[in-house]
């Protein structure tokens, strides 16, 4: 029997090899530091005669690779410029009943064009404008959902941890000087 204990405690350390959500980010993770890209395909949702007699394809394939920083500067400026006041306050009153319907259209209405402009951002990962062909792409076939997914894969390749923790080291090294320049004595 302390075999199968000493196992356990390994499983419970590494995670259930059956915890497919544990798993997938873990994995994620793994892809984001070797630098490998996320694939996902929007179906076209218009589909035109040339697409019914399989002339072109019905679906367009992409990659987001891990997010360089000069689009991560693009990504950034348009995450401070969404305007999402109404929505967070709406969050926070949970015991006012709230409109959903009429909320969602103001914040569509609102931030739209921006949420999909950070997705193309995330797609060419350049500090070039998107294409207008792309953003109409966009603008015209993805749905709510596949704007959710692929937002949180921008997110997941955004990884501004690294950043932040190149910033924390060198503030870190530079009340380090400090302190030894105030010191007297040494």
């Amino acid at each position: 029997m302390p075999g199968k204990n000493k196992k356990k405690v390994i499983k419970d350390k590494l995670g259930a090899p059956s915890d497919n959500k544990n798993n997938q980010i873990r994995q994620d993770a793994i892809d984001s530091i070797l630098e490998k890209g996320v694939d996902f395909t929007i179906t076209i949702q218009n589909k035109n005669i040339l697409h019914k007699l399989n002339l072109i394809p019905a679906e367009r394939k992409f990659v987001i690779f891990p997010i360089k920083m000069g689009t991560l500067l693009k990504i950034s400026k348009i995450l401070l410029d969404l305007d999402t006041d109404e929505l967070v306050g709406a969050m926070k009153n949970e015991n006012k009943e709230i409109n959903l319907l009429d909320l969602g259209a103001k914040n569509i209405i609102e931030n739209k064009d921006k949420w999909i402009k950070m997705i193309a951002y995330g797609i060419i990962n350049s500090e070039k404008e998107p294409s207008k062909n792309l953003i109409r792409f966009l603008n015209e076939n993805l749905t709510t959902k596949e704007g959710l997914k692929l937002m949180t894969v921008v997110v997941q390749q955004m990884d501004v941890n690294p950043f932040l923790a190149s910033l924390v080291s060198i503030k870190g090294m530079n009340l380090l000087q400090t302190r030894k320049k105030a010191t007297p004595g040494e």
